[in-house]
């Protein structure tokens, strides 16, 4: 099954499908640089096109209409399926992913480590030896709402609309931990990750159409 059948086939959001893509164009650019240890990037790439397939579920179309992009005039279409998601895999949206992964055949070891990228789990990832959720941790933390940002970009995102974890008593331990996270990629990587930017990471969309997930 190609991952564009998987996102039609899902009712993907093409926001969400844009986010997935710049996470991957970022893993696609930092194995361009790698000089670490040996990863499979055709895994780390397909759990990086498929790591949010269930995030309609927390979206606030009331709230924020405009992340749907050029799908904002189509919000009720949207909501309807945002309900319709809720009402068949349950409100959590990781659970509903794992569902939904399962479905397509993805396997556990690959879904735990989709699982294990929470931004609450940063202490954890930081203290791994799993490069594999080290890379899909570090090139989502590095994508904003529009696009590609630096680290410091997003955590002052985090910090400005995403109370559940900035209200949490270690929130300046797992910012600490993601600082620690980019260095860890950083000693890893042939360029500064100061070159990991929107232009640099352009993923190459055409090769969706090509691209199996088995």
């Amino acid at each position: 099954m190609k991952i564009i059948e998987i996102y039609k086939e899902f009712r993907i959001p093409p926001n969400l499908q844009e986010h997935m893509i710049r996470v991957c164009g970022i893993i696609n650019f930092i194995e361009n640089h790698w000089k670490g240890e040996k990863v499979d990037w055709k895994l780390v790439k397909k759990i990086a096109l498929l790591h949010d397939m269930g995030n309609i579920i927390k979206f606030n179309l009331d709230a924020h209409p405009e992340f749907l992009g050029t799908e904002e005039p189509n919000i009720e279409y949207w909501k309807k399926v945002q309900k319709e998601v809720i009402d068949e895999y349950g409100s959590d949206e990781e659970e509903a992913t794992s569902q939904m992964l399962r479905k397509v055949g993805v396997d556990e070891k690959s879904i735990q480590v989709i699982n294990d990228k929470a931004f609450g789990n940063s202490v954890g990832v930081k203290d791994s030896d799993n490069w594999h959720l080290k890379l899909l941790y570090y090139a989502d933390l590095r994508i904003l709402p529009f696009g590609v940002g630096t680290l410091e970009e997003r955590l002052s995102d985090v910090r400005g609309r995403m109370p559940k974890y900035t209200s949490r008593p270690d929130f300046e331990d797992l910012v600490s931990a993601c600082r620690e996270i980019e260095k860890q990629i950083q000693n890893n990587l042939d360029i500064p990750v100061s070159e990991i930017t929107s232009e640099t990471t352009m993923f190459d969309k055409d090769m969706l159409v090509k691209l199996e997930l088995l």
